[in-house]
């Protein structure tokens, strides 16, 4: 017996080295990855064959000095780790009675190495009746249950992959419903698969809490976000999101069940929250961008209901793929694409200004209108209530209606020169006692007026038109807010816009009279004065009965003139 118990001790001695030097050789940071697996076999074998010898110890009376000390010697700290990497055999431990220091460093470093080895059995055991208990059993010993349910995430995402993978592979250009129908189906059936037989390892909660995090993980990965790009860019049109609704319409049941089995539900779910990106890149392309000309109103006035067909039709396919809950996100779809598509409209340039009449600025007007339609579509649709799309927005639509105003103002004022000495000079041979009539140039900008005043009286009967006045009026200085609504309001605002140009340019003819070029007070005959006082009553005489409001340069200037003559009497 004690020569036998002597051989085993050899035995368990050489073997002990053999296996030290396995260990050894497959922990070296260097070595290949076929020769690490090569030596955690050998050592894997050299093991069984210890354990055996230590069963065949138990032949010996437990007071025996071999036993004792084969019971009580100590295991190298080095050697632990890899030890505790074999897996299936680790109650090796428990039968040496050693009680060593547990290396956590160390035995980290080996863990990702270790999860790999056992993610290959994992994989060929997984499916297999009882094919994952002694895996279990080997993690559960580790204390290290976690790292167990790490390999059935790490598994449930490589079958994830594989599987989406097999679907769109090939030449074939597939739809996103296509896709989308056969990966939710196959998904959940995995899902459930993983579910099933996790859940014998630990309770259901937990299981589907792992599944779910595994899933979630999954589905925010590059891999997928890139197949969803790919099938995403095939769409030229709006069946991208007919397409996106069906998968939501098609499953629509599974929504509605609360259970957390309802896997098509999750899957789903996943899909479109990994689609938001490439999607919102892809609208963005979609969009019709206004031209980069200013020719006609028709061209602008067709892109901008295309425009607004474009961005309700998106708001209400998004809101029917996406729930009210995702409003954010459909904000940070339509945002950019409204942005880009202002600033575009900002950018136009406009070559005609000199070539188009009156009527086509007035005419422009309404496109205001019109952009001012689609931005209250915009401010509902997102909730947004400030930003730089819709300060360009405000601008464009400020600038067509002052447009109008400037050339509205010259087609007054075009046969009134840029300073009085070309109208207003003395003339020798005017007897006294004539009475001074107005000049030609004030009876001609008062006939313009009028006739401008019919243009705009027939623009307002254009609802967009009046729309872009009203708004343009009501955040003008000192305005009325409900002048919005009063027809009359707005034509007077927009007059006294008209008609302040047309008194500016007759006081500054007069005030270049009155002043020398060395700036001093000129000497003018009373006639002369009486001339441009009769000028300056018949225009606001004429503005009055306009409904003009008041213009106090002009009064300033009556008086002054008024008070001139009677310094002269």
């Amino acid at each position: 017996m004690t020569h036998l118990g002597t051989r085993i001790g050899h035995e368990i001695g050489a073997l002990s080295s053999c296996l030290q030097d396995n260990m050894s050789k497959c922990t070296t940071s260097y070595a290949p990855h076929e020769e690490q697996l090569v030596q955690l076999d050998g050592a894997k074998r050299n093991l069984n064959q210890l354990t055996k010898l230590l069963e065949a110890r138990q032949v010996f009376d437990s007071k025996d000095g071999q036993a004792v000390n084969l019971q009580s010697r100590s295991i190298d700290d080095s050697l632990l780790p890899t030890l505790l990497a074999i897996g299936e055999n680790l109650k090796i431990i428990k039968e040496l009675g050693a009680k060593p220091q547990f290396d956590v460093e160390t035995y980290h470093k080996t863990k990702d190495r270790y999860l790999t080895w056992k993610g290959t059995e994992f994989a060929v055991k997984f499916g297999v009746k009882d094919g994952l208990d002694d895996i279990f059993d080997a993690f559960n010993t580790l204390n290290s249950v976690n790292d167990f349910y790490r390999l059935y995430q790490h598994h449930f995402d490589q079958s994830l992959t594989s599987l989406l993978n097999g679907i769109i592979s090939g030449d074939e250009k597939k739809s996103l419903k296509d896709i989308g129908n056969a990966f939710v189906n196959r998904a959940s059936d995995h899902f459930r698969t993983h579910m099933a037989s996790l859940c014998k390892y630990c309770d259901d909660d937990d299981a589907f809490a792992r599944l779910l995090d595994a899933w979630e993980n999954f589905a925010k990965s590059e891999h997928v976000s890139k197949a969803l790009e790919t099938a995403i860019d095939n769409y030229s049109n709006y069946e991208l999101l007919t397409d996106l609704k069906y998968l939501v319409v098609n499953y629509q049941k599974s929504k509605d069940d609360e259970s957390i089995e309802s896997f098509e539900k999750i899957v789903v779910s996943g899909l479109l929250e990994a689609a938001k990106t490439p999607l919102a890149e892809k609208l963005k392309t979609m969009v019709e961008h206004p031209p980069l000309n200013f020719r006609s109103v028709s061209e602008i006035s067709s892109n901008f209901e295309n425009f607004s067909y474009m961005l309700k039709e998106m708001a209400s396919q998004l809101y029917e793929v996406y729930s009210d809950d995702e409003k954010p996100f459909i904000t940070s779809i339509i945002k950019p694409i409204f942005a880009d598509y202002t600033m575009r409209l900002c950018r136009m340039e406009d070559n005609s200004k000199e070539r188009i009449k009156i009527e086509d600025y007035l005419e422009r007007i309404a496109l205001a209108g019109q952009l001012h339609l689609i931005t209250e579509d915009y401010k509902t649709i997102t909730d947004v209530s400030s930003g730089q799309e819709l300060k360009n927005t405000k601008k464009w639509m400020n600038d067509r209606v002052r447009d109008a105003i400037r050339v509205s103002h010259r087609f007054v004022t075009d046969k009134m020169p840029n300073h009085g000495t070309g109208v207003y000079k003395e003339e020798g041979s005017i007897p006294k006692s004539a009475l001074p009539t107005p000049s030609d140039f004030v009876v001609t900008a008062t006939q313009n007026l009028l006739h401008l005043l019919r243009f705009w009286e027939e623009a307002l009967a254009n609802e967009t038109t009046k729309l872009a006045l009203s708004i343009y009026v009501s955040h003008s200085e000192n305005s009325d807010k409900d002048a919005e609504t009063n027809d009359e309001v707005i034509f007077a605002a927009i007059l006294d816009k008209i008609a302040s140009h047309v008194v500016k340019k007759l006081v500054q003819s007069i005030n270049d009279v009155m002043i020398t070029e060395q700036g001093k007070p000129a000497n003018l005959s009373k006639g002369l004065l009486k001339e441009m006082l009769c000028d300056t009553e018949y225009l606001r005489d004429a503005l009055l009965d306009l409904r003009s409001g008041n213009h106090q340069n002009l009064d300033n200037t009556i008086e002054k003139l008024e008070n001139l003559i009677k310094n002269q009497s």
